[in-house]
């Protein structure tokens, strides 16, 4: 179990030392690993995991890969990614993580715009690889996680490592560490751009709150795309001595299961992931019998007001719940999204911690979190330590403000892009676009959003600017309004899904003779379908309304969203 009395020293280490620590200090141990199809577990030791490094790194130099070069992995969870992960990051170059969900259209964009030179693909993704390859400039090799018979791509398994002067490249703290894309097809996709200092302080800090021990035994769900799975879920556990287990689903009829046979520990998660396991456990409480169900509505109460005094009774009152998860999970990180305080109450009184915080790709991510001594319910915690946060007013009487944020965590900058960076940084201050405010005691709140991103139950975010472009297209569309709507049924419920209103083109379906309201939204509807092909699923719209009314602009003809928002349920 995580113990708070332990403290991992990361602070004063650099990359290279890090890397050392998993070839050397933890020996046989499982670093990592990922359950196969037939039940069994497929392993990778620290050992093996520091000589598979080792062979990577020497490989990509010796395929003339350069200091600063991109390197994408493009790749489900697994052992190899990580692999994959430290051995770019030995020899220098830049890590280029990519979402498995990314279209070929988002996927060829962003190796492209970034000039990745390598990429390692699992087999499952190279077949999008191999129709993209004619239109990729700058890949020159392709490295293959799987084995495979093909000769025409480099595997993984088979690597091996040669030796060469330039082995031990020096790395910086400011050098550059990842990229990571915040968006896909369009001209606003931004990468950004973390240094080996963002990552070191965040895997720092994550370790200071945390505290993981060679015991811990954590479950990795989030992709490892994301910052927060990187710096708290592979970096800071594995230099503890932690051993973690990847699973490709959120399905709480895999997820539990899996929890009791690896006695998981922690884990880091979302909002949905929470939310999900949350009501898995209010189901099976509904088919208790009347007196049980009762029985069991008090201890939560009880439990619940006990944690006003510090108290905390509920893996006493709900042992047979924690059996479930393997008896051993006690703490959650939860981050990406908005969580809801219902939630989070009622699993802090069943006896599960959950840690909420708040951040941004930009802040690499994390800009504030609740921590084991200090934490209330509904907030994102306290900065981090040496992150400073200012609340920006527009009058001095305002209770809240965009949050702004300086410190070791903020982003060298957009790639390439240093216009956008401009617009976001600004006399040395991160802009977040959010908008919160400061209790008494200095814990952070969340209240709303500057920004028109879309932030969805599982953290991933959408941007309706790229949304509208992409749907925009269909000749069919006049004008449409890209927005988030709070799901009021399935699992989404109580989540911000991708919603639009849309005004169809009145003329051409009079030229075409469509004048009924059905065969209307009916060919809204294929065109959407048609050209949502080009969007990763989760950015796709949901729902829409359709509107005989031009929609509200300004001046200069720029639609408002708040006028369009305000007025969509009419």
């Amino acid at each position: 179990m995580i113990n708070s009395m332990v403290k991992t020293v990361l602070k004063n280490i650099t990359i290279r030392d890090i890397l050392e620590t998993i070839n050397k200090k933890h020996g046989n141990k499982t670093a990592l690993r990922i359950k196969n199809e037939d039940g069994s577990f497929r392993e990778i030791s620290y050992t093996k995991l520091g000589r598979r490094v080792v062979s990577i790194s020497s490989v990509l130099i010796n395929l003339g890969i350069a200091k600063g070069d991109r390197i994408a992995i493009f790749s489900e969870n697994r052992p190899e990614w990580a692999a994959a992960y430290f051995g770019i990051i030995s020899c220098g170059g830049a890590i280029l993580p990519l979402d498995v969900k990314l279209t070929s259209a988002e996927v060829r964009f962003i190796l492209n715009d970034s000039q990745a030179k390598a990429i390692f693909v699992s087999d499952g993704l190279i077949e999008m690889l191999d129709r993209l390859r004619p239109d990729l400039k700058y890949l020159k090799n392709i490295i293959l996680l799987d084995k495979s018979p093909r000769t025409d791509v480099i595997q993984l398994s088979k690597l091996r490592p040669h030796r060469g002067k330039d082995r031990d490249r020096p790395i910086y703290p400011e050098d550059t560490a990842i990229i990571v894309y915040t968006s896909g097809t369009t001209g606003l996709a931004k990468g950004v751009e973390l240094s080996y200092k963002n990552l070191l302080y965040q895997a720092v800090e994550f370790s200071e709150i945390i505290r993981p021990t060679p015991k811990d035994r954590l479950l990795s769900v989030l992709p490892l795309n994301h910052m927060l799975e990187i710096t708290g879920g592979l970096i800071a556990p594995l230099y503890a001595g932690s051993c973690v287990t990847y699973c490709d689903t959120l399905k709480t009829t895999t997820l539990l299961p899996l929890m009791k046979e690896t006695r998981t520990t922690a884990m880091i998660s979302v909002p949905l992931v929470l939310k999900l396991m949350h009501s898995g456990i209010m189901r099976k409480v509904a088919k208790l019998t009347p007196l049980r169900r009762s029985a069991f509505q008090v201890l939560l109460s009880v439990s619940a007001f006990l944690l006003k005094f510090n108290i905390r009774a509920g893996r006493i009152f709900f042992r047979s719940i924690h059996k479930e998860f393997g008896g051993r999970l006690h703490t959650f990180i939860s981050g990406g999204a908005p969580l809801d305080i219902d939630i989070e109450i009622d699993m802090n009184a069943l006896g599960f911690r959950i840690l909420q915080g708040y951040g941004l790709t930009e802040t690499a991510p994390v800009i504030s979190v609740n921590t084991f001594k200090d934490n209330r319910f509904g907030s994102v915690g306290k900065p981090l330590p040496g992150v400073e946060v200012m609340i920006l007013k527009e009058r001095p009487a305002d209770t809240e403000g965009e949050i702004l944020t300086r410190g070791p965590h903020v982003m060298k900058g957009y790639f390439r892009n240093p216009g956008m960076t401009a617009e976001v940084i600004r006399n040395g201050w991160f802009h977040t676009g959010d908008l919160g405010y400061f209790d008494k005691d200095g814990f952070l709140y969340i209240s709303g959003r500057i920004k028109n991103m879309i932030i969805l139950g599982g953290g991933k975010k959408v941007f309706p600017e790229e949304v509208e472009g992409v749907i925009g297209q269909s000749p069919y569309i006049k004008e449409l309004c890209v927005m988030a709507r709070t799901a009021t049924r399935g699992i989404r419920k109580g989540h911000e899904e991708v919603y639009a209103v849309i005004v169809p083109n009145s003329e051409l379906f009079t030229q075409e003779n469509i004048s009924a309201q059905e065969d209307i939204t009916g060919r809204i509807s294929s065109e959407i379908a048609r050209l949502s092909k080009d969007l990763a699923p989760y950015k796709r719209i949901v729902n829409f309304r359709l509107s005989d009314e031009e929609l509200p602009k300004t001046a200069t003809k720029k639609i408002i969203r708040s006028a369009v928002s305000g007025a969509r349920d009419k």
